[in-house]
């Protein structure tokens, strides 16, 4: 498999675009739906946020320096895309578990293992965090993002990922011991 630099030279520097950006958009198409997922978007627009994306990636990727890593710069726009959708639409606090159970099916419908009792847990409490907290806690946590990282997505230090993480993993532990 190619890696991401490859394909974007190809994509940057070829008249057939259509065949590096089908890798990328491969390798980082699941990754992100589930990202847009679990900042609490339902499938359907979690689906839209993620067209969106990949057709704003499609636009901007010949201008791509790769000053940082493809997938920094994808997770970063699905961060402002699914922020941006938000604020536009006021539904996330609609969209918090005790008044949506639809994410339980989506996740036993998806190709994913069936889904066991603690991360049903893990999917609530994570819903209950403060945007900026899931956030960090899912780019940690789900993706393995280095501190560094997660601060080059959000736009923050690495003490600030660092603290919005310690505080997200204080009240998971808090909400998943009162259940």
């Amino acid at each position: 498999m190619q890696g991401d630099q490859e394909l974007i030279i190809q994509f940057q520097q070829s008249e057939n675009k259509e065949a590096p950006f089908t890798a990328l958009l491969k390798k980082y198409q699941k990754r992100v739906y589930y990202q847009i997922k679990r900042m609490g978007i339902d499938h359907a627009d979690a689906d839209d946020i993620a067209q969106q994306l990949w057709i704003k990636v499609w636009h901007k990727l010949d201008s791509f320096k790769m000053e940082s890593e493809f997938g920094t710069w994808v997770f970063r726009i699905a961060y402002n895309e699914t922020l941006n959708f938000i604020q536009k639409n006021k539904r996330l606090n609609a969209k918090i578990i005790g008044n949506n159970n639809d994410w339980e099916s989506d996740l036993a419908a998806s190709d994913q293992p069936k889904t066991s009792q603690i991360t049903i847990l893990l999917e609530r409490a994570v819903l209950q965090l403060p945007e900026k907290q899931r956030i960090v806690f899912m780019l940690r946590y789900f993706e393995a993002y280095s501190y560094e990282k997660i601060g080059e997505i959000m736009e923050t230090t690495v003490g600030g990922a660092k603290a919005n993480f310690h505080q997200a993993v204080k009240k998971i532990e808090s909400f998943i011991k009162s259940v």
